[in-house]
């Protein structure tokens, strides 16, 4: 049995354990840059606002109460996960563009991530993140993580087949979004590739192949240049549906 006089700290424990796992693995928060100590502390702050909320059930149990903060951990996590999936989109994207466009090979490192990421890739995350806080996707974010306290009780997630629908529905619409973002890139490389064959076929003395690689960087360069006013667009886009997704996440997780 539980002692009544530490289910003040229970709660807090409880409600900690989904708002931190959450911060980790959300877009933006879960940046290496940001200090630990920052991340627990926003965490701690969240916690501390749910929990003076009130409403927050805490089990008798010691096996069962263990058993809800696993739970709450895990549903933090899925929550956060589903986020940063969507922001894998636009990686996705600027990889597409780098493979294309012959900046794969030029791949640098990424300290957050402490592996190699390419150019056009790593732009397009940054981008991202800076729409982003640009149009207070980071606001619908925590506000989202609050609010989810009402809609899926602590220590009642449900992680079922409906929480699997939601998955696929946002491994779908990021894989669409990564094809938008790189289509104007791939459908002026492909017209690229068409008129350097037929220059080829026509010009057999010109070396094609050792042509190619900065005519297709400056296309690409110059269509992204040209594209660039359009990105706002899609930021808006990206953010509405972004807080869709997510809420559709939470309402699946709900008992």
């Amino acid at each position: 049995m539980i002692v009544q006089g530490l289910a003040p700290w229970l709660q807090l424990l409880l409600v900690l354990a989904r708002v931190l796992s959450f911060i980790i693995t959300a877009p933006l928060l879960n940046r290496r840059q940001i200090p630990a100590l920052s991340k627990i502390g926003l965490a701690m702050i969240l916690s501390l606002i749910v929990v003076a909320g009130g409403g927050v059930p805490v089990e008798r149990e010691i096996g069962t109460f263990v058993s809800a903060v696993v739970l709450e951990a895990a549903t933090g996590l899925a929550a956060g996960m589903v986020a940063s999936w969507l922001f894998a989109s636009f990686q996705m994207g600027g990889a597409l563009m780098d493979q294309q466009a012959g900046f794969g090979t030029a791949a640098i490192f990424d300290p957050t991530t402490f592996g190699q990421v390419s150019l056009l890739s790593n732009l397009f995350l940054s981008l991202s993140l800076l729409l982003f806080l640009e149009l207070n996707g980071h606001h619908l974010m925590l506000l989202a993580l609050l609010r989810s306290f009402t809609l899926v009780p602590a220590g009642s997630a449900v992680l079922g087949v409906s929480w699997a629908q939601v998955v696929l529905a946002v491994v779908a619409g990021a894989m669409s979004l990564a094809l938008r973002l790189a289509a104007p890139v791939m459908a002026a490389i492909v017209i690229t590739d068409i008129t350097l064959g037929m220059l080829g076929r026509a010009v057999p003395q010109l070396n094609v192949l050792m042509l190619a690689l900065p005519v297709k960087a400056g296309v690409a360069l110059l269509v992204l240049g040209a594209a660039a006013p359009l990105l706002l667009g899609v930021g808006d886009a990206f953010i509405a549906r972004f807080e869709v997704l997510l809420a559709q996440a939470l309402g699946a997780m709900s008992p």
